[in-house]
């Protein structure tokens, strides 16, 4: 198993997307950085404050950019 195993690389692309897409997340706050950190290393990293922030603003925002078409 390498250091990627645990890293979903749909989820990876889709979070990039929404980021590039812009106007779903604000560089610079705490979900903005949740998701860099998501993308780089898993779900399975995040500390349960983290965690709150990841299912409360990022997944919305994501369900927003899948509705929108985005990707």
């Amino acid at each position: 198993m390498g250091w990627n195993d645990h890293v979903d690389f749909d989820l990876s692309d889709k979070l990039g997307a929404m980021i590039d897409a812009g106007g779903y997340l604000e560089e610079g706050t705490p979900a903005y950085g949740i998701v860099k950190l998501v993308s780089d290393a898993g779900e399975g990293i995040l500390s349960d404050k983290q965690r709150h922030v990841y299912t409360t603003i990022v997944l919305p925002a994501l369900e927003q950019a899948i509705k929108d078409g985005v990707f």
